[in-house]
């Protein structure tokens, strides 16, 4: 259980901050927002996987602004329907056996926002979408690696997924691309 207590903390200490000047960036708890760009918080505790994807919007559904047109708001529901289906957008090591047992999305384009200022800066909006994802392991021993390929094929306007991965065994920051999908420890 002490593992746990240090987790939440190594994530943030290991989680890249990128301070480059970039016309689609703005200051997130975790680092910039900059459009093709996610990060990815893997963390693998005894039979427990947690997954933490943040994302700009526009990776994900092609845009940030709040929809209100029936095409975008299809868009919105289409692109959640896939971030719920794990299976289509990466492989586990099959070893391993692992099983999602809960799934959380958080999307700031499907939130209301009371003080939402509706003003000439709305093209200049910044969403993310962020997901979580839970696995239980029967044999977490034998995970790994993950394989992207299906992220990058269902969301092709992200170029990378800056990784952080820590475990009892290994701590790991990498750089996926649809080049270079497969996350291995």
């Amino acid at each position: 259980m002490r593992f746990r207590y240090l987790l939440a903390p190594l994530l943030f200490a290991l989680t890249p901050h990128s301070f480059a000047a970039h016309d689609h960036e703005h200051q997130h708890s975790l680092g910039a927002h900059v459009h093709g760009v996610a990060s990815l918080n893997i963390a693998l505790e005894d039979q427990q996987l947690t997954m933490q994807l943040e994302s700009p919007a526009m990776n994900i559904v092609g845009f940030e602004y709040t929809p209100s047109s029936a095409k975008d708001q299809q868009a919105v529901v289409d692109a959640e329907r896939t971030l719920k289906n794990e299976q289509l957008l990466f492989s586990l090591t099959s070893a391993a056996q692992c099983a999602l047992s809960s799934l959380t999305i958080e999307n700031d384009l499907t939130e209301q926002h009371a003080e939402h200022d509706h003003s000439a800066d709305e093209e200049h909006q910044h969403s993310d979408i962020n997901v979580s994802y839970l696995f239980k392991c029967a044999t977490p021993t034998k995970l790994r690696s993950i394989d992207f390929t299906g992220f990058f094929k269902a969301f092709p306007l992200t170029e990378k997924i800056n990784v952080q991965l820590i475990s009892a065994e290994a701590q790991q920051g990498t750089e996926l691309t649809a080049n270079n999908p497969l996350l291995s420890w």
